[in-house]
């Protein structure tokens, strides 16, 4: 006989947790109160126990529940990126014994996504959120992620005390979320715990001069807007995430991701203006020969291929001259020079 859903009422809805059969798990859908609410995700599936459901509605916002816990659950999500970026630049065996800073960790989805591909290596979870390294804990223990630990921040300016160097930094979906004055302190920081020769990832950030603005707005041009009129477009015209969108603070949507990074701007923020301490990595495993095949490698095989190498072959001369591959998002790894 199947089990009735379990209703959890919240300020901005109900969540309904309806067991899955064989009981692996539970089905889980969010019935906001609000039509207006922005909820990337409505509903999901998980194998977490009921404790540790619970423990994610206590320590998450109502609307990134299903996200929050879809990029834990979804091998085709946050795994899916940390696998296909480091194995193209380095081969398995490069990692084993090394440390890798995952910055700006959250949850810890992307940690222990590295921690399952790289099981020879430390994965150190860095957050500034004391209640998400809290839940990142407890994931852990569900997990059993031997090779994953988490710290807090102290601030939003500072890493945590005696926390080592690293061989690797992984920055993912994070470096669009720091505002200007922020790139200017932490990524600087981020560098001096590099050791040298080691290498920074960046990846699932929007590309700063897409003419698409697909990360937080949904509109065509506005990142070639100055950020006066960019700011009076989007709080007119997004219709996404209406409660960052028409916020008239500007560093809101700053916050939210709307200006994204390239090759360049993340370069100079790590090395305080001299390029000539780090270099672009090309990516050499896997088949890829440059960083135009690994974009490619990210599209869907069976549709419009012929137009994607095309576009491929168009990056390949920006990157070569320009040092940029502009497609929707930055996906970069530069290397610290001795």
């Amino acid at each position: 006989m199947d089990q009735p859903p379990i209703q959890i009422a919240r300020d901005e809805g109900v969540i309904e947790l309806t067991p899955q059969q064989g009981g692996r798990g539970f089905n889980i859908v969010l019935l906001p109160r609000s039509a207006a609410l922005y909820i990337p995700r409505t509903r999901c599936q998980t194998t977490f126990p009921l404790e540790l459901i619970r423990c994610w509605i206590d320590h998450t916002s109502f609307a990134w529940l299903c996200d929050g816990i879809s990029r834990h659950e979804d091998p085709t999500q946050v795994e899916a990126a940390m696998k296909r970026q480091v194995l193209s630049y380095f081969p398995a065996e490069h990692f084993v014994g090394k440390r890798m800073l995952d910055f700006g960790c959250g949850t810890g989805a992307s940690t222990f996504a590295l921690a399952k591909i790289l099981p020879q290596t430390e994965i150190v979870g860095c957050e500034l959120d004391p209640s998400r390294v809290e839940l990142a804990l407890r994931m852990k223990a569900f997990y059993a992620a031997h090779n994953a630990t988490f710290r807090c921040s102290p601030s939003g300016d500072h890493l945590p005390e005696d926390i080592g160097s690293f061989d690797f930094v992984m920055l993912s979906a994070v470096y669009e979320h720091l505002l200007p004055q922020e790139r200017q302190i932490v990524m600087p920081l981020l560098w001096s715990a590099m050791k040298p020769g080691g290498a920074i990832f960046i990846n699932q950030t929007p590309y700063r001069y897409s003419p698409y603005e697909a990360h937080s707005t949904g509109l065509w041009l506005v990142n070639y807007l100055p950020d006066w009129l960019a700011h009076w477009t989007v709080r007119h015209f997004a219709a996404r995430n209406l409660e960052i969108n028409r916020s008239p603070d500007w560093d809101v949507h700053l916050r939210g991701g709307l200006r994204g990074g390239t090759e360049r701007g993340s370069t100079r923020h790590l090395t305080g203006n001299l390029a000539q301490k780090a270099q672009v990595l090309q990516p050499h495993q896997n088949g890829l020969q440059d960083r135009a095949d690994f974009w490619l490698s990210g599209t869907s095989p069976s549709r419009y291929r012929t137009l994607k190498r095309s576009i491929a072959g168009v990056f390949r001369i920006t990157d070569r001259i320009w040092g940029t591959i502009p497609g929707l998002n930055l996906d970069v790894v530069i290397e610290k020079l001795a």
